[in-house]
């Protein structure tokens, strides 16, 4: 997915809050917004949102010195979720489809959202998007593919989410590979939080060799490229995976819930709605 002049401004902005939320000196603050604009200023505008982000925050981290912008906020999250625990695994059971419903659930959990955070009751919200229509057209077809495939390869998106997708894992007749960020990336999950969510329970947890939003796959490390080349089913969590994999064709299924505009255009899917839609087939030309 390439970048629309409305993904300038959530960018910048993305990066003003980091800034503004730190106690260094107004001249390191001024300097840091600096570097963004500059890295705004030259980028590709035919790369994904979620590859100059990785570049912004990349300058962020060494003009600030800070390496986790997000730790507390992940760690609250994550609290937040686990306390629904129980509640979720009894919902999984309330839909007339158990599959459908554990991706509804997995995909209600893609609300939990710094960078496009507001004030929201999260059991609520999780009730009111669950009881309405999966979008995307995707599940006929991911319903076909999972009885075929040896395993699932899924790509893990925000921290508090990994609750939601072990909920929907545990419900799962396939093994299931769970690939994580190799280091902190806004509230992406990484090693370390996934096994706090007790995620190697119910399936093996990988890393991708990148710290970076999405999946670049030429950011990855080779073992992951590999293993993402031999996966006949991936489901890709979250807005960043999807900008950075809407081409890599019919074996992807991408599971979120609908934040922005511009996402809701490609899509769509009206903001608020939980969608799973399949990757198109790669092009030969």
């Amino acid at each position: 997915m390439k970048t629309y002049p409305e993904c300038y401004e959530c960018l910048f902005r993305q990066a003003s809050t980091v800034v503004k939320e730190t106690e260094l000196s107004r001249e390191v603050q001024i300097q840091s917004l600096k570097n963004v604009l500059q890295i705004l200023k030259d980028a590709d505008p035919f790369l994904s949102p979620s590859e100059i982000a990785g570049e912004t925050n990349r300058a962020l981290r060494k003009s600030l010195g800070i390496e986790d912008f997000y730790k507390e906020e992940k760690t609250a999250n994550h609290k937040l979720a686990l306390s629904f625990i129980d509640q979720l695994r009894g919902l999984i059971h309330e839909g007339p489809d158990a599959l459908e419903q554990g991706l509804k659930i997995s995909a209600a959990g893609n609300v939990i959202d710094i960078i496009h955070s507001n004030n929201y009751d999260l059991w609520q919200e999780v009730q009111d998007t669950v009881e309405g229509e999966l979008k995307g057209g995707g599940l006929k077809a991911f319903q076909q593919r999972i009885k075929e495939v040896p395993h699932i390869l899924y790509l893990a998106d925000n921290v508090g989410e990994t609750i939601f997708d072990r909920v929907f894992i545990e419900t799962l007749d396939i093994p299931v590979i769970y690939a994580v960020k190799s280091g902190p990336i806004l509230n992406d999950a990484t090693l370390e939080e996934a096994l706090a969510a007790r995620i190697d329970q119910v399936a093996e947890v990988i890393e991708t060799g990148s710290q970076a939003p999405g999946t670049i796959l030429s950011q990855c490390s080779s073992e992951f490229q590999e293993l993402f080349k031999r996966s006949n089913l991936v489901i890709s969590k979250g807005q960043a995976n999807y900008e950075t994999l809407d081409e890599e064709g019919e074996k992807v299924f991408f599971l979120l819930r609908v934040k922005c505009p511009v996402l809701g255009r490609q899509l769509e899917a009206p903001i608020g709605s939980l969608v799973l839609k399949q990757g198109k087939p790669v092009s030969l030309h």
